[in-house]
């Protein structure tokens, strides 16, 4: 496959799985709680060069890409370098599949892929690891939510404590254990 021209410097290969609802629909479209139907998700590289680098391949880039499921468009989650949120793994694995579908449909041999570096793309592709939604940092596309991270911290709070009450109930547990087991045998 192709790499294309002159590397003047690394690209940046993080994306985000973005939900888009169909035109004319309401935006509780893909609440799933709300209407039992989710939006289709497509990705977003994170970096602007990125998608700048993909504007410029060859148009069997392009059409590989989209019809895999990437939009030409930035988007950032405010995940950092090589991960991403947990929600999106299942979005994520389909995607990947698509474009290993796509990879055997579509002659990419003699294609310019740019400054855009397919093999450097599968690597960060493959290492990219999830992390839980409440650690994303928020951005201009995603303001905080102070009420949503303040109940989920308190949550996580709650569930702290009640491993540690746990952990205490078995502490005492075997300490009276002992105790019992020591004064028999004495």
């Amino acid at each position: 496959m192709a790499r294309g021209g002159s590397q003047t410097m690394a690209l940046q290969y993080d994306f985000d799985m973005v939900a888009i609802t169909p035109e004319g629909l309401p935006d509780e479209f893909g609440d799933l709680t709300i209407t039992g139907m989710a939006t289709e998700k497509v990705a977003m590289f994170r970096n602007p060069e990125t998608v700048a680098a993909i504007t410029k391949a060859d148009k069997a880039v392009r059409t590989f890409l989209t019809e895999s499921g990437f939009a030409l468009q930035q988007f950032d989650s405010g995940a950092p370098p090589g991960r991403f949120p947990m929600q999106d793994e299942e979005a994520r694995i389909g995607l990947i599949e698509r474009l290993s579908s796509n990879l055997q449909t579509h002659d990419l041999s003699d294609a310019d892929w740019g400054q855009f570096d397919f093999s450097d793309f599968m690597d960060a592709l493959s290492s990219a690891q999830p992390m839980a939604n409440e650690l994303l940092a928020p951005t201009p596309n995603r303001p905080r939510s102070d009420s949503g991270l303040a109940a989920a911290r308190i949550a996580a709070q709650k569930r702290k404590g009640r491993r540690l009450m746990a952990l205490g109930g078995l502490m005492l547990g075997l300490v009276l254990l002992l105790y019992v087991a020591g004064q028999t045998l004495f």
